[in-house]
């Protein structure tokens, strides 16, 4: 690395520690002007802390997580394959696209807590936040692959097809790899409002061992500690997926 990427980094390092030592602090003061006046006192960031690192040393906080987890990335899954497959339809079959636009302008406009419970009239509640966070990323994933298709150099196409290439390997060779960075950014759009819409669900329908069913039981019993502590769970499981989805596209770029 060299001397200006590393001060780079360290500029980058400092900035983000700054900000958020900023917030805790924001988040001290602002939790003791407000508890003056409340009955119900805001837990200040120390309180929620310890209630997180209780929350990590007992196992069935970890199977929440895990179910919480599952339930989630198997709905991004499913959506992020299947918009891919008809922004890919779409982005060949002009007619396709049109018969299509207004299931997916309904999809994207519909407030998601209206989605979720109108799903949940035919839904179980655990399946719940995984069709709802498939119902989110579709849309997403399916707008970007269309994107990536209308980019597409279609001269090369063309060269392709006079040099004997057949339409699968123009798919596989020249199409895909010209339009994977679109779909790559509409999968990490994708991932964080996945997650967002999953827990959501969660919270609504309550399905037992979940963390958005953990949240609603907190609050219920006035547990505002244990709420601040869930949500940072949420907010970190999100941070560390998304993340994580990073890496693996960069591993397989190299």
């Amino acid at each position: 690395m060299t001397i200006s990427g590393m001060q780079s980094k360290i500029k980058k390092t400092a900035l983000t520690t700054g900000s958020v030592i900023f917030w805790i602090l924001f988040w001290q003061i602002g939790a003791y002007l407000a508890n003056k006046r409340l009955i119900i006192k805001i837990p200040y960031p120390i309180e929620a802390v310890k209630s997180f690192i209780n929350c990590l040393g007992e196992a069935d906080f970890w199977k929440i997580v895990f179910v919480s987890l599952f339930q989630i990335l198997v709905g991004f899954v499913i959506g992020a394959f299947l918009g891919t497959v008809l922004g890919m339809l779409s982005g060949k079959f002009n007619a396709f696209r049109i018969f299509t636009a207004p299931a997916l302008h309904l999809v994207r406009t519909v407030p998601v807590a209206a989605l979720i419970i109108v799903a949940w009239l035919w839904i179980p509640s655990y399946a719940l936040p995984s069709f709802i966070s498939f119902l989110m990323v579709l849309p997403i994933v399916w707008s970007h692959t269309v994107t990536g298709l209308n980019s597409v150099d279609y001269k090369l196409v063309e060269m392709a097809k006079v040099f004997g290439m057949s339409e699968k390997d123009i798919a596989l060779k020249i199409k895909l790899p010209m339009i994977s960075p679109s779909i790559r950014n509409g999968c990490l759009t994708a991932v964080g409002i996945a997650w967002k819409s999953g827990v959501a669900a969660q919270v609504i329908a309550s399905p037992s061992g979940t963390l958005g069913a953990m949240l609603s039981s907190a609050k219920v019993s006035i547990d505002y500690s244990e709420v601040f502590a869930v949500t940072l769970a949420i907010v970190l499981l999100s941070y560390f997926v998304e993340n994580i989805l990073k890496l693996i596209w960069k591993e397989q770029k190299k």
